[in-house]
């Protein structure tokens, strides 16, 4: 399962730090992409030496945990349709949010189905329906919005 998409500006594995545990996940990079290390004992003497910081990773682990008992809750209770539309709209939020248009997911439908939590299948049967609906459209294997509201308010 795909349990994060990191974009720029992402902080990644500062929970393992902080807990003094190896890190238990493993990291794909999807896009070429530029990555920098922050060794472990740099990081713990910032965060303990800076109070600036320490809030920063305070505010950033509170949201995480919040964004985690979310998709719990919809892995849990909703139906595949609201966990797909749901995965879509986290996908837009977390990489799309900054008045893109047309917004254009590039995940393979494997990658989006780990992500989401569901089956495969599941998901491009939904995908088609969604597409049916003319809420997506799907070109050269990505995923184009065109109604991203009712995407938003889709009933389960």
């Amino acid at each position: 399962m795909i349990t994060n998409i990191c974009t720029e500006g992402d902080f990644c594995g500062y929970t393992s730090i902080l807990e003094n545990i190896n890190y238990r996940e493993n990291a794909e990079v999807l896009d070429d992409a530029r990555l920098m290390i922050i060794p472990a004992a740099e990081f713990l003497t910032l965060v303990t030496s800076d109070v600036r910081v320490a809030k920063q990773f305070m505010h950033l682990i509170t949201r995480n945990v919040l964004e985690m008992e979310e998709d719990l809750l919809n892995l849990a209770y909703n139906s595949i349709r609201k966990k797909v539309a749901y995965g879509i709209v986290q996908q837009i939020d977390a990489h799309h949010g900054l008045g893109k248009v047309p917004i254009v997911l590039d995940l393979s439908r494997k990658e989006m189905a780990q992500s989401i939590g569901v089956a495969t299948e599941s998901l491009v049967r939904t995908l088609a329906d969604f597409k049916g609906e003319k809420l997506i459209d799907i070109l050269e294997g990505k995923i184009i919005i065109l109604n991203e509201s009712n995407l938003r308010k889709l009933p389960s």
